[in-house]
């Protein structure tokens, strides 16, 4: 260390990065752990779990892992990808990774790789009616 303060921060905050990315991806799979034991142990049974947009939009935290870790805790469970519903409540275009005021509704969306899109979500929930011009289409509007 030559005492040069500006290189231990950078290296400091360089480390942090890689600890919440880490964090994170211990937590998402503790969580899909801990559903997918339950739902395997508890046949027939509803799981839910509370989390924040953040973790589980377009299939990326605990939501997009139980099926994996159910079938390498139990190589001939039933659950599947349809076995998972995905709900967000009150989406805002921020929380959906959108760069604009509409909400982003699919990632990977091309005619090349249609096969490929991640939805955001099954369901959007708003507690009151959003902007229309908010949500680029709408399907069985209630």
């Amino acid at each position: 260390n030559n005492g040069d303060s500006s290189n231990s921060t950078s290296n400091s905050s360089n480390i942090k990065a890689s600890d919440y990315f880490a964090e994170r991806i211990l937590y998402h799979e503790a969580v899909a752990t801990a559903m997918a034991k339950y739902a395997i142990f508890n046949p027939g049974s509803l799981v839910i779990a509370l989390a924040p947009i953040r973790d589980v939009r377009y299939m990326g935290g605990p939501n997009g892992r139980v099926n994996r870790i159910s079938h390498v805790l139990s190589p001939e469970c039933s659950i599947d990808e349809q076995s998972i519903t995905t709900i967000l409540l009150n989406p805002s275009a921020q929380e959906t990774l959108s760069r604009s005021k509409f909400l982003r509704l699919e990632i990977g969306t091309s005619p090349d790789n249609r096969a490929y899109q991640t939805k955001v979500a099954d369901y959007l929930w708003f507690s009151t009616m959003p902007k229309v011009n908010m949500i680029p289409r709408l399907m069985n509007g209630i």
